[in-house]
């Protein structure tokens, strides 16, 4: 599922100690609580690998500072890459989520069922009845959207010069991988239009050439390492070291 087709009024946020430390980091720099804007940064441990995303979540520019390479091993650059924006993403998600509206009320419930006391033996017979049927009706069409599901695919998307390349699956990323050979030790203007084209191909991400004016809006980035991030979100899951959901 496309990104922007996630609705923020339908995620679950657990209300546990773990997932508001992370909310935490995300939404708050030095103590000041951050507020909804036009863009959020993230940048990985080294401070080297920088990814800027827009409210809407896509990627709007990918910064590599000069002799990156010196502070993070190439072929570790890919995962750091990811997981950088997935922490972007993540960042846009928790703060426009903590300054979400507040939320409509709720439908009253529906009516109580009728006491069976009050019933008489058929229509209880036939009321029951008619619930175990409506049941069934669920499960079995429930198994055959099952049977019917067919194995999502992987679809690999390459950046311009093939040096970086993003696995898709359902519009989701999964993971980004690299060309060693490639990765050694190239120019770090070149990686980073590398890296943003990769996002605007997998439609992650905005090209400079498409972008309206740009306007003054508060800063929604952090300068210190963002390696935590919010895994409890319902947006992109957990990943391990190389970068894998």
């Amino acid at each position: 599922m496309p990104l922007e087709d996630l609705e923020l009024a339908e995620l679950h946020v657990p209300d546990d100690p773990r997932t508001r430390a992370h909310l935490a980091e995300l939404t708050r720099l030095d103590g000041r609580e951050l507020e909804p804007a036009e863009t959020y940064e993230a940048r990985d441990p080294s401070g080297f690998v920088i990814v800027t995303v827009n409210k809407n979540r896509k990627v709007t520019n990918v910064r590599v500072r000069a002799r990156w390479f010196e502070h993070l091993r190439p072929e570790h650059f890919p995962a750091a890459l990811y997981n950088t924006y997935v922490t972007a993403v993540q960042r846009a998600f928790a703060v426009e989520f903590a300054h979400r509206p507040p939320e409509q009320p709720s439908a009253p419930p529906p009516a109580a069922f009728a006491d069976p006391v009050r019933l008489s033996p058929q229509e209880w017979q036939a009321r029951t009845t008619a619930r175990i049927n409506a049941m069934a009706d669920q499960y079995d069409a429930i198994r055959r959207r099952q049977h019917q599901q067919k194995p999502l695919e992987v679809t690999d998307i390459r950046s311009p010069l093939g040096y970086l390349t993003l696995q898709v699956r359902a519009g989701g990323p999964v993971a980004i991988h690299g060309d060693p050979q490639a990765l050694d030790n190239p120019s770090d203007t070149v990686l980073s239009e590398e890296a943003l084209q990769l996002f605007v191909r997998a439609g992650l991400g905005i090209d400079p050439g498409e972008r309206p004016p740009a306007r003054p809006h508060g800063r929604g980035g952090s300068d210190e390492d963002d390696d935590a991030y919010f895994s409890d979100f319902n947006v992109l899951r957990g990943r391990d070291q190389d970068g894998q959901r």
